[in-house]
């Protein structure tokens, strides 16, 4: 997201980015990085919570006029609440998964992306 930001900012965009670990979104090149604590997936908040949505965004807009120049990382300071558990997992494993119990020695050649035929 970085690069697509520096050429947006460089044709005279101002881009801010979310992160859930701005750090990392730093070193990419990002310009103007806002950082919210939220489950991964999950920048703006849960589906349906338009206010919470409103909000991120509010923030993020706010953000954008207190980084006056590229290289800054601004924290939203909008916490998920402590009470609310959201499940990340899947309902069921993807198909690869049944494949690697049945069949372990293919992983090295998933890793080395010469995945079996």
């Amino acid at each position: 997201m970085g690069l697509v930001q520096c050429e947006l900012e460089a044709a005279g965009f101002t881009t801010i980015s979310l992160s859930m670990i701005p750090e990392l979104t730093a070193s990419t090149g990002a310009p103007r990085i806002a950082g919210v604590e939220r489950p991964f997936g999950m920048p703006l908040g849960l589906p349906g919570d338009a206010a919470g949505q409103r909000a991120v965004l509010r923030g993020a807009v706010q953000a954008i006029g207190s980084i006056p120049k590229p290289g800054g990382v601004v924290d939203l300071g909008l916490d998920w609440p402590d009470d609310l558990r959201v499940n990340t997992s899947p309902p069921k494993p993807p198909p690869i998964v049944s494949y690697l119990k049945r069949h372990p020695w293919a992983l090295a050649q998933f890793y080395s992306r010469t995945p079996p035929h």
